[in-house]
């Protein structure tokens, strides 16, 4: 069941997964689907006990990061759809494993930190 906190802050897909081409936006865009996946990343750190080792403060600045997060956001979308196969929340959470290892990997070669962060 999903609790009230994911409710308020607007996590719980109702249209068909959003895949975002970052390459693709403009400005304004860009700007308004970082606010949508910052909503996410906040819930999914928090709900997750992330640390700033697999995701810095200063995640939206680097692509990379910004790209391993918003394609787990749209599985984690596809995953909690009416018509989605109720393996899909554990098929998530299995390529979620890969994931948070390729953003520490990514995190620690950025050496950016809790406070400081470090220019690509």
């Amino acid at each position: 069941m999903t609790d009230d906190l994911t409710k308020a802050l607007g996590l719980i897909p109702t249209n068909d997964p959003y895949v975002v081409c970052w390459r693709d936006l403009d400005a304004a865009d860009l700007g308004d689907e970082l606010d949508r996946l910052t909503t996410w990343v906040n819930w999914a750190t928090d709900r997750y006990r992330l640390d700033h080792k697999v995701i810095p403060p200063c995640w939206p600045n680097h692509g990379a990061l910004v790209e391993e997060l918003s394609a787990l956001r749209t599985f984690w979308e596809a995953c909690y759809l009416e018509d989605a196969s109720p393996s899909d929340p554990l098929s998530f959470h299995r390529d979620l494993t890969l994931a948070l290892r390729r953003l520490r990997d990514w995190s620690s070669m950025l050496g950016c930190s809790r406070t400081l962060h470090r220019p690509e």
